[in-house]
């Protein structure tokens, strides 16, 4: 499997050189990644069922092992999935809009079939199954987005989105993890954030999915995608490791004190729902028919096979 280059930038990567030169040669040079994550240890053998969820495996680490030091910065990449590499016009000028105002950046789009081969390589065969396992196309796309930036860093924002301000005019590359709340208050977004890799706020969020997998997930509750690899999980896991209450309403939250502190000790950076408004347009892919196409296909009438309800319902606007 081979990463799908849409873009790249001219610029200086934050150690992603080898990302961009897969362009060129791609077979030599992934053929030599491949080799140097063996011997890394970082693609994994499969292991017996009754150690599956001891959450003991490598890529749990908080910490990079001393070849990624050189990537504490937020690299200079961002990461979308499709669901195939052909894809509307109206989904192939959104993506055009992040080449064109990031030319020092790469941009990669993994499309279904990648994404199964990339979870398949970096992670051992009982994770793998367990992300196979997910009934609802949409769950395998929020999962990823987690999986690919704790692994490697960068941005990563939806395929419906447009950008309007360039990366660096809302991602400060000295932060560590880069976040903004929804309007409502009770989730935070995450359609579009920014990362260093190995974040552990990544790390405890890719725990706490893999353990509801392996648990079984209720399936019967017709918010489930939003519970298990949704906003839901997403905003409990930087709870957690924040130590931000749950009576906490958030976009009050990232303007106290608190936040400030987290911010200058941690390298936790908030952008206001305005400041996110302003840098990208979200084109509601999973509303429009064109983009049902770009996305890991409609999640509405595939969560309709596992409860004959919408996934979502109203959660997003309650």
């Amino acid at each position: 499997m081979g990463l799908n280059y849409v873009s790249g930038g001219g610029g200086g990567g934050g150690g992603f050189g080898w990302l961009r030169r897969v362009r060129t040669r791609q077979v030599l040079v992934l053929a030599c990644v491949v080799l140097v994550l063996s011997i890394a240890g970082i693609v994994w053998i499969s292991r017996d069922d009754a150690q599956a969820y001891s959450f003991d495996t490598k890529w749990r680490r908080t910490e990079p092992d001393p070849k990624e030091i050189y990537l504490r910065k937020i690299p200079r990449v961002i990461w979308q999935t499709v669901k195939s590499h052909k894809v509307p016009k109206l989904a192939s000028d959104a993506g055009e809009s992040w080449t064109r105002l990031n030319p020092t950046y790469d941009r990669i789009a993994l499309d279904d079939s990648e994404v199964l081969d990339y979870v398949k390589r970096y992670y051992n065969e009982t994770e793998f199954q367990l992300f196979k396992s997910m009934p609802v196309g949409v769950m395998k796309a929020d999962f990823f987005r987690y999986m690919v930036v704790y692994m490697h860093g960068g941005v990563y924002a939806d395929a419906d989105t447009i950008n309007l301000q360039t990366v660096d005019a809302w991602v400060n590359r000295d932060c560590e993890f880069v976040v903004a709340p929804e309007d409502n208050d009770a989730f935070f977004c995450q359609w579009a954030f920014a990362a260093i890799p190995r974040h552990p706020i990544l790390k405890r969020l890719i725990e706490l999915i893999f353990e509801q997998l392996a648990n079984g997930p209720d399936y019967s509750n017709p918010h489930f995608v939003h519970a298990v690899t949704g906003p839901s999980i997403w905003t409990n896991a930087i709870r957690e490791v924040l130590e931000i209450s749950e009576d906490e309403k958030l976009n009050p939250f990232i303007l106290t004190d608190r936040a400030k502190a987290l911010t200058r000790d941690q390298g936790i950076c908030w952008l206001t729902t305005e400041q996110l408004d302003r840098a990208l347009r979200n084109l509601s892919a999973h509303d429009n028919p064109e983009f049902n196409q770009v996305g890991w296909s409609n999640w509405f009438a595939e969560a309709g096979e596992v409860n004959k309800k919408t996934a979502f319902g109203a959660s997003e606007e309650e």
